[in-house]
C-alpha cells in the first residue's frame, strides 16, 4: 500500500512538473505581472484624515536585528515627510511599499551617522528611478557639508549613468539634494521650518551634548500634535515640545539593563564595550526618566524607538520597559520596524 501511495505521489509531481514546464512562458508572464503590480502604495499618504506614522527604523549604532537605523515616516495632509534616514532606511521604506519619490522633505535631527547613513542612497535612488524635482533635506547647520560629501561620493556613479542613459542626464539636477540649514534666532529654542496646507513643522533644540545642535521636530495637523525627539537625554528643555502631544516618538535607553550588563562585560574581558556603554548612558533617554517626563507633559501615546539594548525577543521586550508603567499612565509602545500608527 505504501509503495502505491509513493508511486501515485511521484506521478502527480511528475505531471505537475511537466505541465509547469509546458506553460513556463505563461507562468513567467504571470510572475512578472505580479511583481510589477506589487509596487509602491500611493494611498499611504492619503487614506487617513489625520497623522499617520510609519516607524521605518528602530535601530541605533548597535548591531541588531532591526531592519534599519533611525527612520520615521509621517503622512499628514496628503504629504510624506521623512525624519532621519539611517542605514537600511531605503530598504525598509521599500518593504513597506512607500513611494519614496513622493517624499516631500527629509528632516535630519543631527549628524551621528546612524541618523543619515542612507541619505545618499535615498537621493541617488530618487534620481535613478524617476524623481522629477531635487529632494529637499532640512537639518542643523553643517547639513550643506554633509550633502556636498554625498555629491562627491556619488559623482562617478552619476557620470556613468548619465553617459549611458540620456534621460538621466537631462534630469541631472535631481541627483543633488537641496540642503536647507536651520538657524535659530538669538535665545530661541524653536523655529518654524514648514508651513503649508495646514501642516506645520517646528524644529526644537534638544539636549544631546556634545552634539550641537541636535534637533527634535514637532508636527501639527488638524489639532493633532506629534513630537519626534531625535537623540536626546531626558531634559527640561524638551518639555515644551512634548507638552500635550498626542504622540511622542522618542529615543529610548534601557539604562537598568545596560547597568546590569556592564559588570558582566568587564568580567568577560570586554572592557572596550563596557567603556562605550558607560559613555553612552548620560546622553540618551533613560526609560524611567522618560516615563516621568512624558507623564508630566501629558503625552497620550509614547512610542519608543532607537532602542538600546535592542530587544531581540519577547522576553527582552518584556524586560525593556520594566518600571515605566509605574510612572507613565498613557499608551506605551515599544516600536518595531514597519509598525504603522495613526491618530
Amino acid at each position: 500500500m505504501l509503495r502505491r501511495i509513493l508511486i501515485a505521489i511521484a506521478l502527480v509531481l511528475l505531471i505537475g512538473a511537466g505541465t509547469a514546464y509546458a506553460q513556463r512562458d505563461e507562468l513567467l508572464g504571470w510572475a512578472i505581472r505580479q511583481r510589477l503590480a506589487d509596487g509602491p502604495d500611493t494611498g499611504f499618504a492619503k487614506d487617513h484624515d489625520g497623522i499617520k506614522v510609519l516607524i521605518c527604523g528602530t535601530g541605533s549604532p548597535e548591531v541588531s536585528s532591526a531592519r534599519a537605523q533611525a527612520c520615521t515616516l509621517v503622512a499628514a495632509g496628503g504629504r510624506l515627510f521623512l525624519f532621519d534616514a539611517g542605514d537600511g532606511a531605503l530598504r525598509s521604506l521599500s518593504a513597506s511599499r512607500i513611494p519614496v519619490n513622493d517624499i516631500e522633505r527629509v528632516f535630519v535631527t543631527h549628524f551621528h551617522s546612524d541618523h543619515f547613513n542612507d541619505l545618499g542612497a535615498l537621493i541617488n535612488a530618487g534620481w535613478i528611478w524617476g524623481r522629477t524635482t531635487p529632494l529637499e533635506v532640512q537639518g542643523p547647520q553643517g547639513l550643506a557639508q554633509v550633502i556636498a560629501g554625498f555629491d562627491a561620493v556619488y559623482a562617478l556613479d552619476e557620470g556613468y549613468r548619465s553617459a549611458n542613459m540620456p534621460h538621466l542626464a537631462e534630469r541631472r539636477a535631481v541627483a543633488r539634494a537641496v540642503p536647507l540649514e536651520i538657524a535659530f534666532p538669538d535665545g530661541a529654542r524653536t523655529e518654524r521650518v514648514y508651513d503649508k496646507d495646514g501642516v506645520t513643522i517646528d524644529a526644537a533644540l534638544v539636549a544631546h551634548d556634545p552634539v550641537r545642535p541636535a534637533l527634535g521636530y514637532v508636527l501639527r495637523y488638524k489639532g493633532r500634535k506629534l513630537f519626534i525627539s531625535g537623540d536626546t537625554e531626558v531634559s527640561p528643555v524638551n518639555l515644551p515640545a512634548m507638552k500635550g502631544a498626542d504622540m511622542v516618538v522618542h529615543e529610548s535607553y534601557a539604562s537598568h539593563m545596560v547597568r546590569r550588563a556592564i559588570p558582566q562585560m568587564k568580567a568577560m574581558g570586554m572592557d572596550f564595550h563596557a567603556r562605550v556603554a558607560e559613555r553612552t548612558i548620560p546622553y540618551h533617554a533613560d526609560n524611567i526618566a522618560l516615563a516621568k517626563q512624558a507623564q508630566a507633559a501629558g503625552v497620550k501615546h509614547l512610542v519608543l524607538t532607537h532602542l538600546i539594548p535592542y530587544p531581540e525577543n519577547m522576553v527582552v521586550r518584556a524586560m525593556y520597559t520594566e518600571g515605566m508603567g509605574e510612572h507613565f499612565k498613557g499608551q506605551l509602545t515599544v516600536a518595531e520596524d514597519g509598525i504603522v500608527l495613526a491618530f
